[in-house]
């Protein structure tokens, strides 16, 4: 870095926004964006910005789609059809292709932290929510489609 780059913007270390989850019985926002699963690529890229990265899977169809400054990733066969995010609190352990950074943001179920409320997330919300424990610490919180959903 320069001594005057301070006065290029592009050059400038940007601001990391925080992102916040909002979970109630119907809907899930994401930084006060509505989003239904199944989703989109373009739905995730309004919301999160560009991926840091795109990387194809071994022997898939699959796409990972990776946005490491939120510590947040989806793989999905078809950007069209998205069916789960995933947000990586702890990358040190091995869930395949991963976020470089961990997930900082905020989860929210039905205005508690995600720690106090997602023991309380019946089966039947048009989306599923889960940890993803490993050596009894959760290191992932899984976010997606709920097929077993009785609503449309």
């Amino acid at each position: 870095m320069g001594i005057f780059d301070f006065r290029d913007l592009s050059k400038r270390k940007k601001k990391e926004e925080q992102i916040v989850i909002t979970c109630d019985a119907n809907s899930i926002r994401i930084n006060n964006s509505k989003i239904q699963f199944p989703t989109n690529y373009t739905a995730l890229e309004d919301i999160l910005g560009k991926p840091n990265r795109i990387e194809s899977v071994r022997n898939s169809k699959n796409k990972v789609y990776l946005w490491d400054d939120h510590g947040i990733y989806c793989s999905t066969a078809t950007p069209d059809n998205m069916l789960m995010l995933l947000l990586v609190e702890d990358n040190r352990y091995g869930l395949g292709h991963q976020p470089k950074n961990n997930f900082k943001g905020t989860v929210i179920i039905d205005g508690e932290p995600i720690i106090d409320s997602i023991q309380n997330v019946s089966g039947d919300r048009p989306y599923m929510i889960r940890s993803v424990i490993k050596d009894q610490n959760q290191v992932a919180i899984a976010l997606g489609w709920n097929p077993d959903s009785k609503k449309s």
